[in-house]
């Protein structure tokens, strides 16, 4: 499934009436081949998590709708509401691009990513592959990812480079852990799960979704991610508070300068 933001209320992209009076200007529907060109992965789960929560908080929300000529008042909307798109209930318009914009720099504000927030509101499709690469997506080209949503990832961004764009919302057939372990958030808390859903408990060693880099996190005995100072051992540690890679273990350098641990 995507949410796809394509037309107004009559078929068009401009000229409409703010707000969605459709329920299909923009909306959540079945993967199709436009066809794409590229796809867009952020390598951190988080982010693409909440990039994808968005976009259906959007998709959901009639007061959101179509139109070019009125394509930036969305984010003016969004901004003014915290960043989060069920919180709009002013009329406002966006098109597939400025649409895709705003959200991942909704993310970026609600992650306190400082790439995210950067990427301009004003994003066209002609523009989109650059300032989503220089924002530190990884830009997917093989046919796998273009063909079909088997291989997609919930919150990856698709492209018909000078024509669409649109946000993937659901994990492909294809695209999950070989060994069926999982993040899930209940209630604003984080678990690890096997794929019969038995928590993970303490130190667990985990690769980023579709990325290549690990790193160290900590689960209490009730299988809950911990953050912040934790105490296992008998020893301290600090865990990453929030952000991309919230619950991540930090080390220090040889000048006592903190950063998350990469495991190669």
């Amino acid at each position: 499934m995507i949410s796809n933001s394509g037309h107004d209320e009559r078929g068009k992209y401009s000229g409409g009436q703010a707000g969605d009076q459709t329920g299909g200007e923009w909306r959540i529907q079945a993967w199709y081949d436009r066809p794409w060109t590229h796809v867009f992965r952020y390598p951190a789960s988080t982010v693409r998590e909440c990039i994808a929560s968005l976009a259906e908080e959007a998709a959901k929300n009639d007061r959101i709708g179509y139109d070019q000529s009125q394509r930036m008042t969305f984010w003016g909307q969004l901004r003014r509401v915290g960043y989060r798109p069920s919180k709009i209930t002013q009329p406002c318009e966006a098109d597939c691009s400025a649409g895709v914009a705003a959200i991942v720099k909704a993310a970026g504000y609600l992650l306190g990513v400082k790439q995210l927030q950067d990427v301009s509101a004003d994003m066209y499709t002609g523009s989109e592959r650059q300032i989503l690469q220089t924002a530190g997506f990884q830009v997917l080209t093989d046919q796998k990812y273009l063909d079909s949503d088997r291989y997609l990832l919930r919150g990856d961004i698709l492209l018909c480079e000078g024509h669409h764009t649109a946000i993937n919302l659901t994990d492909g057939a294809g695209s999950g852990r070989p060994d069926g372990w999982h993040w899930l958030q209940v209630d604003g808390v984080w678990y690890y799960q096997d794929a019969d859903g038995v928590n993970s408990y303490g130190w667990k060693l985990i690769q980023e979704t579709g990325g290549t880099l690990k790193h160290w996190y900590y689960f209490n005995k009730k299988g809950q991610l911990q953050t912040g100072l934790v105490r296992a051992g008998g020893s301290l540690f600090y865990c990453m508070e929030d952000g991309p890679l919230e619950g991540a273990c930090c080390i220090t350098d040889s000048t006592g300068a903190l950063f998350v641990w990469n495991v190669y």
